[in-house]
């Protein structure tokens, strides 16, 4: 019994042969393509999973997700990234993605993303906030503080999070004030790469 069905799409030929191969040794069905416009021509199909790369010619991995999404399809979307454009980053989790893999990896590190996907899905668990959650867990930060990042990481202004929170937009700063400490950043944009390393 197959573990899944998977749509690979991937620009760079040998990257996307190999990952296949150890897909379908892995027990997984694996269809491919080799940019946006030609996943777009497969997912009429059922597919448990898409994974893409994010930066590819014709259509890129946002175009695979939108499209995904005009269809409303139900598969689960990792995106394949080397999460050095914060802004690119932050437009793939707004369209959908479940999982951002960070490159380089293996088919057994993407073998465990999916299966921990899976397992979510049954719970009803994968959303944003969740995976911010799990990139959040090994930062020396109080559970005060990792809430306010991860509203931060969500785009959220101090005020916003002050209004979320039920709390001073002082004291929203103060605290931001001491993660960023903590974490050794001085802005949002050194906070979101210190939680995304490139």
């Amino acid at each position: 019994m197959t573990r899944g069905r998977i749509l690979l799409v991937e620009d760079e030929a040998i990257g996307r042969e190999l990952l296949a191969r150890g897909l379908s040794r892995s027990g997984y069905e694996v269809e491919t393509a080799a940019d946006g416009v030609e996943a777009a021509a497969l997912l009429e199909r059922e597919f448990d999973f898409v994974v893409t790369d994010l930066v590819m010619p014709n259509a890129d991995g946002l175009a695979v997700l939108a499209e995904l999404n005009r269809r409303r399809h139900t598969a689960l979307r990792i995106v394949v990234t080397s999460f050095a454009d914060k802004d690119r980053v932050v437009a793939v989790l707004n369209l959908g993605a479940d999982y951002l893999l960070e490159k380089p990896f293996g088919v057994e590190a993407l073998g465990s993303v999916l299966e921990r996907l899976k397992a979510e899905r049954g719970d009803g668990t994968a959303h944003l906030a969740q995976f911010f959650r799990r990139r959040l867990l090994g930062l020396a930060l109080t559970p005060r503080e990792r809430e306010m990042v991860e509203l931060v990481l969500q785009g959220d202004s101090n005020k916003q999070i002050a209004r979320k929170l039920g709390l001073s937009e002082q004291t929203v700063k103060n605290t931001l004030s001491h993660a960023y400490e903590s974490l050794g950043v001085q802005s949002r944009g050194e906070l979101f790469h210190a939680v995304f390393p490139v």
